[in-house]
């Protein structure tokens, strides 16, 4: 009977103590802030960590440290030792907060929040088509209600307009379809690239830690268009980024689009090396990676290997090793006018080895998926 009782007050304190997510809006002074944090602290763990607002003037992201000691809060930004910024809050009734927010040189100004208001806004961004494509959190949604996109410039390829724009709180630049494009198609693919921009531009927004502030520059976007036909437009997202971590890194993904459908085409969608190409990555990985590892890299690897007539390095102090088929299981790739461009994923220490290797549509031909409905 005494196990039974000490089980359930157990369960009773860490209920008791079981985490609390706040979603804040209020004023600093007279700037509007949101603000979100879990409350995941206890008698004997009083720190909270990842505390994230941003003005909605600027929808930069910036994290704080945080400390609770009853029902006071203790936010703060810290810099080479020195306090940038401070939240005193104390937690009043209705799960509001009050307090004072002060600056590095100790000038303060008042703090009021209170929960924000969900249901009426996730109702109007249900209702917006841009929107209600988001399956994020409400933070998210919330910034992603605030983005702004604005014409930046325009280039041609291949006779046609693209439209290029940029977002006005960060640099994070997309294009849309233009002049050349029928309206059928713009108004399938645009709402697509459109999506694509709002994604970009939140984990721009995003990208930052309680090291350093956000400028809204922390990830470095290169989008480059590499193939356009009456059926299809390919091209390549490639970011670099800093957003805290203990190294800086950088990654890149094809975008194969058919401008009658709006379908995004992956790798496996476009070649078969055997028939187990159909294996799903997020609902079965183990078949996926099978079929990656055995029948995928191997072949990847002999057409490219077909021109550039690797050799095993000679010594262990060289990174580049492009004969280990482990690095062609999941390579990066661009659908480009000349064949498909397969980019070898290495291990953080030897990234520098990363670099695009063309294989042509001639020796690619064969290996086309029988479901892709298009000539290679």
């Amino acid at each position: 009977m005494k196990k039974i009782f000490y089980s359930i007050l157990i369960l009773f304190t860490l209920h008791s103590y079981a985490e609390k997510k706040y979603l804040l809006e209020g004023t600093i002074g007279k700037a509007t802030i949101y603000m979100f944090f879990e409350d995941n602290s206890s008698p004997t763990e009083t720190t909270i960590y990842d505390v994230r607002y941003f003005y909605k003037n600027s929808l930069k992201d910036i994290v704080l440290s945080g400390e609770k000691t009853e029902n006071k809060y203790i936010f703060k930004f810290e810099s080479n030792d020195k306090i940038n910024e401070k939240f005193e809050l104390s937690l009043t009734q209705n799960d509001n907060f009050d307090g004072f927010w002060t600056d590095a040189k100790g000038v303060k100004f008042p703090v009021s929040l209170k929960p924000f208001d969900k249901s009426d806004f996730l109702l109007k961004a249900k209702n917006n088509k841009f929107l209600n494509q988001f399956k994020g959190d409400t933070f998210d949604l919330l910034k992603a209600s605030l983005i702004q996109f604005k014409s930046d410039s325009i280039s041609i390829y291949k006779g046609k307009t693209i439209e290029w724009f940029s977002e006005k709180h960060c640099q994070a630049h997309y294009f849309r379809l233009g002049k050349g494009f029928s309206d059928a198609v713009k108004s399938k693919i645009n709402p697509i690239l459109n999506k694509y921009h709002y994604q970009n531009v939140l984990a721009q927004l995003n990208c930052t830690s309680n090291f350093d502030y956000n400028n809204g520059n922390n990830i470095e976007y290169s989008i480059s268009i590499h193939y356009l036909d009456e059926n299809l437009i390919g091209y390549y997202d490639f970011s670099a980024y800093d957003c805290g971590g203990a190294h800086p890194d950088f990654g890149g993904q094809g975008i194969l689009l058919d401008l009658k459908s709006g379908k995004s085409y992956s790798i496996d969608n476009i070649l078969a090396f055997d028939k187990s190409v159909g294996a799903n990555q997020e609902t079965n990985f183990d078949a996926f990676s099978k079929y990656r590892s055995t029948y995928f890299a191997p072949k990847v690897f002999a057409l490219v290997n077909k021109t550039q007539h690797f050799k095993k390095p000679t010594s262990d102090d060289d990174g580049c090793d492009y004969t280990d088929l482990e690095f062609w299981d999941f390579p990066s790739w661009s659908f480009t006018e000349k064949g498909i461009e397969f980019t070898p994923i290495f291990f953080r220490a030897a990234r520098s080895c990363e670099e695009p290797f063309l294989v042509s549509f001639a020796d690619l031909r064969k290996f086309k998926n029988t479901k892709f409905p298009y000539k290679l």
